[in-house]
């Protein structure tokens, strides 16, 4: 298996070697203003399963909704958002799935923070939605919940 994704500016290039654990949409306000955009779609994968092909990123530090450290990793050149760490570690990560060459294989299958999200964004009725956080092991598939129990 192999998922290819890339910067906008396509300094960076880079692969998923297996499928993301899970897909979902965060409203939060703070990555609608980290972004720019209205959401952001975050593919859980683990490091091993992240190979950058070419290209060059930094690391930037930044806030995370539930308090703990932020780190993203950009392009050098055109500073797009590849990948996120979380927890201050970086044994699992969560590609921005707008990077990814075939986005469109790669829905969410769920919302979440949906109270702070604006209005003219629409979530399918057969997609999961939370007005707040949730509970990944009551959400998420078992094997895919299984693999990122492995890190804690």
């Amino acid at each position: 298996m192999e998922i290819k994704g890339q910067c906008s500016c396509g300094h960076v290039h880079y692969q998923l070697t297996k499928e993301p654990m899970f897909i979902h949409a965060c409203h939060c306000s703070l990555c609608k203003q980290q972004t720019g955009s209205a959401f952001i779609a975050h593919a859980f994968i683990e490091s091993t399963h992240f190979k950058l092909v070419s290209g060059s990123l930094r690391s930037v530090f930044g806030a995370s909704g539930s308090g703990s450290p932020h780190e993203v990793d950009r392009c050098i050149e055109c500073g797009t958002a590849i990948i996120s760490y979380y927890k201050g570690q970086r044994a699992w990560g969560v590609v921005k799935v707008g990077t990814l060459d075939c986005p469109n294989k790669f829905p969410p299958s769920v919302h979440l923070h949906v109270k702070q999200k604006v209005s003219w964004i629409n979530i399918p009725d057969d997609v999961l939605a939370f007005d707040e956080g949730y509970d990944l092991q009551a959400v998420w598939p078992k094997e895919s919940y299984a693999r990122l129990q492995k890190f804690f």
